[in-house]
């Protein structure tokens, strides 16, 4: 019966001509106008005031789906982008790509979701629960709260960013950095090792660096399938989703195959060590503890 009711979702598809319609609402200043219309990613999280915030209105969004769950690093979460910005939906279901795959289009409908803050990024999702803002929508609620409305016929391409230059409209949306490697590149594998843990890893932070010293933390879940993989050795583009956590910027990789065939030019020379949001070494759980000098030039 499950498979049955996400099959008549993912039948529903209509084929629309991209990701920006203009019946949009504008956002706070211009007024939604009515309670039963679609929203801006944007005046929606203008409704987070620093507590929760459930949804009483028929507000829907709208928007591209710029994350996949393949590999298991972007765990039961859709990000949803729109022409304002990008939005955590926070699911309660696996292989989410097999339904919501990069690029169809999706209208969220919010009456009864909850607004709230997970470590400075905001997301949607169930009514709070267990010490946290949001929490996960059922499972069986996932194909009606979440619908899909058409799809792109053409890929989803990351935005292209500087570390140095990262703001907070930047978090929930797809993103590259070109010209950057990996502090541990080579030597380290994504995930530190815990035996402890049924996985064999833990939750692990590493870094990336670029030519002005610049650092942006790498945040891979030990669930994903490729922790145990060593990181990619040389330097070129990253890719992945962005997100926020205790004032840091934070990169999540989720196709990381792309990482090891756009990362192959030669390891660069640096003399900086500062991360996007504050000095390196930033937080989490990770034992990288090397400066730029140490590693880099290795």
């Amino acid at each position: 019966m499950w498979s049955d009711r996400w099959a008549v979702v993912a039948a529903a598809a209509l084929v629309l001509g991209g990701c920006s319609y203009p019946e949009r609402n504008a956002g706070p200043d211009g007024g939604a106008g009515t309670d039963d219309a679609v929203v801006s990613v944007e005046y929606l999280k203008s409704y987070y005031k620093g507590y929760p915030y459930t949804f009483t209105e028929n507000y829907r969004i709208r928007g591209c789906v710029v994350s996949t769950d393949r590999s298991g690093n972007y765990y039961r979460t859709l990000a949803v982008l729109d022409d304002t910005g990008a939005i955590e939906v926070k699911l309660d279901g696996e292989r989410l790509f097999e339904t919501y795959f990069m690029g169809c289009t999706v209208e969220i409908y919010c009456n009864g979701l909850t607004l709230g803050d997970y470590g400075g990024t905001l997301q949607l999702g169930a009514a709070p629960g267990a010490g946290y803002e949001t929490g996960y929508i059922d499972r069986e609620d996932i194909p009606v709260v979440v619908r899909i409305v058409g799809a792109s016929d053409t890929a989803v391409v990351p935005e292209a960013k500087e570390i140095a230059a990262l703001g907070p409209d930047d978090v929930g949306r797809f993103v590259a950095f070109d010209g950057v490697q990996f502090v541990a590149g080579g030597r380290a594998a994504w995930c530190e090792p815990a035996p402890d843990d049924a996985t064999g890893f833990a939750d692990t932070d590493r870094y990336l660096i670029d030519r002005e010293g610049n650092m942006l933390v790498v945040r891979t879940s030990r669930y994903a399938d490729f922790a145990s993989w060593t990181l990619p050795e040389g330097s070129g583009r990253a890719e992945g989703i962005l997100s926020l956590f205790g004032g840091k910027f934070q990169l999540r990789v989720i196709r990381p195959a792309m990482l090891y065939t756009d990362m192959v030019g030669e390891r660069f020379e640096t003399a900086g060590s500062v991360t996007a949001g504050g000095r390196f070494p930033v937080g989490g759980h990770s034992t990288e503890r090397l400066s730029a000098g140490e590693c880099c030039n290795r």
